[in-house]
Parts: structure tokens; C-alpha cells; sequence
């Protein structure tokens, strides 16, 4: 018996040893296919080592994880785990071939949204039956090479050393790799970070403490003074074109951008938020407006530079060189002054480098408490617009609220709503009555509320509300069971409790209105733009969004991102986007499934997330 069982296992390790060897023999053809996407870097540098590195780490150890599960499943056969591992093997180097040709045609990567759209618009992205055919017969030539390399790793003298030595250096290439672009990110390297974006399915590490601890052993990392834009790959142009429309602006009222964190679109009442709901009768509230994703770095990034989140990545790359969004830099080139006030991990987040290049974030609060500081913050937003205002000085204001995020703090005293008992709401169940936990969101929420009011009510004393645009949003929603599907929070799907938010934007020399055309956080720059500073930029250049006060779309796509994936909301529909499906459901039930695709929704949406991509600007394109 035990004989027999030691036969048993020796047999599939000598298989299992005979896929990993192949993977081996198929890494220099896999890193050739990917070095495909590297144009404009070269194999010399440092970051083609680090490119290099990652190719032969990163890559290399997905493949060895993926065969080593499809191998222990199919184990009770040696012909056939062999044989679906060389199937998985010959498809993963087809699609690094595929789609780096794909990319530098047409700089999408091939996911399952793309090939949907492909399958049913082939017109649509241009594909001719040529091109299928050049598809097909690569199909053809890896598996034959497959088939090759996995005879040759059948006849290896020395399989096991040279197993070993495979793994070794994945392990070691992936370790180095990673060491590298953490501090690389941290330092806003461009010359390693935009090679993230042009690779397919590549998740990096980044730590912000490990960055500063061990910043100094590799100090030919540092900040790029300019962006790597040669090469013919796909490069971020953003803005399209310099942004030179309203320098001097004909009008320069002050701006108050207030951001609730985590607010529900349905707690913008008389009921939770009586003080915000008296200045929506003052205002322009959006309806149906939806935040650019479920996260904070999603939402406050749209918020600033007007362009989908999937770009989110891209400008974190290139930061160096965009300096900050266009928004930012006209109302700099117009005498703004800036008074920013977030405690939120600002610069964990790279919203700090991003967004606010320059300019001071006040961070710090009196109180220990997020309540606490959160009144601060309103009493220090509201001196530096009395102090600005009296200098006769245009200024623009952020205040980032965080008391109604998870745990939901607020004063005990100011309790409007009873929960029944503090719950931790990560022990919550899909049974779970949602009731304490909303009522104790809602006392967030009211408390914030009688915050805005204050800073509203001193703002208005003091003169400065009659130039001055407010706006009041979030930068996600926030879900309770909802759907009795057990979500809860927020960064967990693309539902309207997570993504719908409240919108107010007065503007003093406009009437009250209520809109129910779709809207969304990527239509803020363009309408601060162009209604706040009479700004003469052509949207197109700078925004994926609108001006909310001028002509708006009966229906649209709203791209939304969260830390992982991003996702399409087309009317009741979520599409929800990973590497290789596409997940649908309804907007206000993540359990129903979703309809089908529209191949004109998903083409404009398509476009929309890639228009900022393109040739160097060197190229005169």
C-alpha cells in the first residue's frame, strides 16, 4: 500500500516538476512578448531592469500559482493535469502577445469589457477579418511552441535543479522588483511608475513606511522633474492641450468645496440634514448624481480633475510632470489663494501630490476625536474665508468632513436617532437588522450637518456667501444590507448605495433649480470652469464631464473605480469590469442580474476612458 502511494505521488511530481520546467523554457518568450509594451524604455536603463525584473517575477509567479492549483484539481490524472496545464501556459502567452499588439494599436488591453464590445460591434473598433486571421495564427504558433518546449522540459537531464533555479529567480526578480517600485512610488519616479500602466494585470506594492525607511539605499531613485513621454506607446496627455483659455479670468468668485465623507444620497432631508437642506432650496441640486467610485482616492480625484477614475493610476505615475489638475493651476494663475482642510491620509493616498502639489493641507486639528476635529476644521475654514475676504483676496476652500465614516462619530449629546446598541459592522450579517447601524450614520450625518450650517451661517454674516460658489457632496456612499446580500460600508460593489451621493452647487447669481439628468463628479472642474470663471477652455481638452449649467445628456455612461476594478452605470445597469468577465446587476439590487450591454453606450464609454492616452505631444499629435 505504501509502495503504491509513494509511486502515486513520485509520478505527478515528476509531472508537476515537467510544468514548471516548461514555464521556465517559455519565460524568455513570455518576456520578449511583454517587453512589447515597454517602447520608449530602454532594456539598458534602470527601469528596463526593473521591467525586466518584474517580467520575470511578477509574471512568472502568477503562472506558477495558476498551474499549481489547475494541477492539484486535476491531479488524478497525469495526462490531463499536463495537458490543461499546457493549455493554460499557451494561453497566457497568447494573450501577453495578443493584446500588447491590441494596445499599441488601439491602447486598450484586452479585458472582458473590450472583447464583449468586440464580439458585438467588430465595425465598431475597426477589426478586420485580417486582423482576426493574424490572431488565429498566433493562437497556432504558441501552441505549437507550447508543445515544443513542453517535450523539451520532458528530456531536461538536470529537471530538478533547473526547477529549482526557475523558482528561485521568480521569487528573487520579484522580491527586487517590488523593492524598487515601492520607492520608487513613494517618490513620484515616473520613469518606473508609468511602466504599471502599460502592463496588463499588474498590481504593485506600495508602502508608504517601508518607502521612508529604506528611501536611502537605492538613491538613484528620485522625483522626476519631467515625465518619460517618448516612444510611440500610449502616453497620458492630459490636458490635451495647454490650458491657456481664461488667464486672466473675466469674473473671480470665491469657491467652498464641502465633501462629506461616506454620505448617502438619501440622508439629504429635513429629517438628517435640516441646515444643508435649507441652502438646496437656495441652489442647484442634482438629482441623480453619482460619485466617480466607492472609494475616497476615486471620488476626490474626479472631483479635482474632472477625468474618469480608471486615469487615476496614470496621473499618480505622471505627477511629477502635470504638476496639478487644470483646475487647480487656473485658479492659481488667476491670484487664488488656497485654504485646504482634510484629515484623511491625504498623503498616503497620493491626493496631497496629485491634486495639491504646493500648496499647504492643513492636517492637523485640535481634539481627538474625529467630531472634535471636524469642528475645528469648520472654525479654521471659516477664519482663513473672513481673513481672505477681507484682503480682498479670491479664495478657494476644501473641507473634507470625516465624522461620518466608519465608526460614525458625533458628541453624545447631539444624538438625533437611537441606535438599539453599538454594532461591529464587520460581524454583521446579511440577517442583520440595519437599524442601529443607520441611526447611528444618521447622528454623523446630523452633526455634520449642524457643522456646514455654522460655517454657512458665518460665511453669510460676514458677506462673503454673495461671491462666493458652494458646493456640498460626498465621495462615495455608504450601504447597509440594503439588498440583504450582506454589503455593508463601502468599496464593495457599484450599487447607487455606494456610488449615488447628494450634489449642491449654489451659485449666487443662479436661480434654484432641481436636475434629473444624470450627472456625475467628473462634471465639477468643467462647470467651476467655465460658470465660475467664465473660462473659454474647451471642455473636451481637459474633462470627460460637462458644464452642469449648460446643455446635459438625457442618458450617458458614468465610469466608477474602486481600489481594484472599475465598473459602467448605464441607466439601471452596472457593469462591473475584471481582467477576464464582466459582472452585471441592477443599480439598486445588486442580487438581480443586469441586462445586456449597449454597444453605443459601452463605445462612448470606452473612448471616454482612453481619450487622454495618445502619442507624445513631440509627435504633433
Amino acid at each position: 500500500m505504501g509502495s503504491s502511494v509513494r509511486a502515486w505521488l513520485s509520478a505527478r511530481a515528476d509531472s508537476y516538476g515537467r510544468v514548471v520546467a516548461a514555464i521556465g523554457l517559455t519565460t524568455p518568450f513570455l518576456v520578449l512578448a511583454l517587453s512589447r509594451y515597454l517602447d520608449g524604455t530602454s532594456v539598458t536603463s534602470l527601469p528596463g531592469l526593473y521591467a525586466g525584473l518584474v517580467f520575470c517575477g511578477y509574471y512568472v509567479l502568477i503562472l506558477l500559482l495558476l498551474v499549481t492549483v489547475l494541477f492539484a484539481l486535476t491531479a488524478f490524472s497525469v495526462r490531463l493535469a499536463v495537458a490543461a496545464c499546457g493549455t493554460l501556459v499557451a494561453a497566457a502567452l497568447a494573450y501577453f502577445v495578443l493584446d500588447a499588439i491590441v494596445y499599441r494599436v488601439y491602447r486598450f488591453h484586452v479585458d472582458a469589457f473590450w472583447m464583449e464590445y468586440t464580439f458585438t460591434s467588430f465595425s465598431g473598433i475597426g477589426i478586420s477579418g485580417s486582423l482576426v486571421a493574424i490572431g488565429l495564427g498566433i493562437l497556432a504558433g504558441v501552441a505549437t511552441l507550447e508543445w515544443f518546449l513542453f517535450r523539451l522540459a520532458k528530456r531536461l537531464r538536470n529537471r530538478r535543479g533547473f526547477v529549482a533555479g526557475v523558482v528561485a529567480l521568480a521569487l528573487l526578480a520579484f522580491a527586487a522588483s517590488q523593492a524598487l517600485h515601492v520607492i520608487a512610488y513613494d517618490r513620484n519616479d515616473s520613469r518606473f511608475t508609468n511602466i504599471t500602466f502599460h502592463l496588463p494585470f499588474y498590481y504593485p506594492i506600495t508602502s508608504h513606511r517601508h518607502a521612508r525607511k529604506y528611501a536611502g539605499v537605492l538613491p538613484m531613485i528620485a522625483e522626476s522633474a519631467v515625465s518619460d513621454r517618448g516612444g510611440t506607446a500610449a502616453r497620458l496627455l492630459y490636458p490635451a492641450r495647454d490650458a491657456e483659455g481664461c488667464v486672466p479670468a473675466p469674473r473671480r468668485p470665491n469657491v467652498v468645496m464641502i465633501v462629506l465623507e461616506s454620505w448617502r444620497f438619501d440622508t439629504l432631508n429635513d429629517t438628517v440634514s435640516p441646515h444643508m437642506q435649507a441652502f438646496a432650496r437656495k441652489s442647484s441640486v442634482f438629482d441623480n448624481h453619482f460619485s466617480s467610485g466607492n472609494s475616497t482616492p476615486s471620488g476626490v480625484f474626479s472631483l479635482f480633475y474632472g477625468i474618469h477614475p480608471t486615469y487615476w493610476g496614470s496621473v499618480k505615475a505622471n505627477s511629477a510632470a502635470i504638476d496639478n489638475p487644470v483646475l487647480i493651476d487656473v485658479l492659481k494663475a488667476n491670484g487664488y489663494t488656497f485654504g485646504i482642510f482634510a484629515d484623511s491620509h491625504f498623503d498616503r493616498h497620493k491626493i496631497k501630490e496629485t491634486v495639491f502639489r504646493g500648496i499647504d493641507v492643513h492636517e492637523t486639528f485640535a481634539g481627538s476625536s474625529a467630531d472634535a476635529k471636524d469642528r475645528d476644521l469648520t472654525h479654521q475654514l471659516a477664519e482663513f474665508a473672513a481673513r481672505e475676504s477681507a484682503a480682498e483676496t479670491p479664495f478657494f476652500a476644501f473641507a473634507f468632513y470625516k465624522s461620518t465614516h466608519f465608526s460614525y462619530y458625533y458628541p453624545k449629546e447631539s444624538a438625533r436617532f437611537t441606535p438599539a446598541h453599538k454594532l461591529n459592522i464587520a460581524l454583521a450579517s446579511r440577517d442583520e437588522d440595519a437599524t442601529p447601524f443607520v441611526n447611528d450614520y444618521k447622528n454623523s450625518v446630523s452633526y455634520v450637518d449642524g457643522l456646514v450650517g455654522d460655517l454657512l451661517s458665518r460665511l453669510e454674516a460676514q458677506g462673503i456667501l454673495g461671491n462666493t460658489i458652494v458646493l456640498i457632496t460626498s465621495d462615495h456612499g455608504e450601504e447597509f444590507n440594503d439588498n440583504k446580500a450582506n454589503y455593508w460600508g463601502h468599496t464593495s460593489n457599484f450599487t447607487g448605495f455606494q456610488t449615488r451621493v447628494p450634489l449642491i452647487v449654489f451659485v449666487p447669481w443662479r436661480e434654484p433649480r432641481h436636475v434629473s439628468e444624470v450627472t456625475a463628479h467628473v462634471d465639477i472642474p468643467p462647470t467651476l470652469l467655465a460658470e465660475g470663471l467664465g473660462c473659454g477652455l474647451n471642455v473636451s481638452d481637459y474633462s470627460n464631464g460637462r458644464n452642469l449649467f449648460g446643455p446635459l445628456d438625457a442618458e450617458r455612461p458614468v465610469v466608477v473605480s474602486s481600489y481594484v476594478n472599475h465598473a459602467v452605470i448605464v441607466g439601471e445597469d452596472v457593469y462591473s469590469v475584471y481582467p477576464m468577465y464582466v459582472q452585471r446587476y441592477k443599480l439598486w439590487d445588486v442580487k438581480q442580474k443586469g441586462g445586456d450591454t449597449r454597444t453605443d453606450m459601452m463605445r462612448h464609454a470606452m473612448e471616454e476612458m482612453h481619450r487622454f492616452y495618445g502619442e507624445s505631444r513631440e509627435t504633433g499629435n
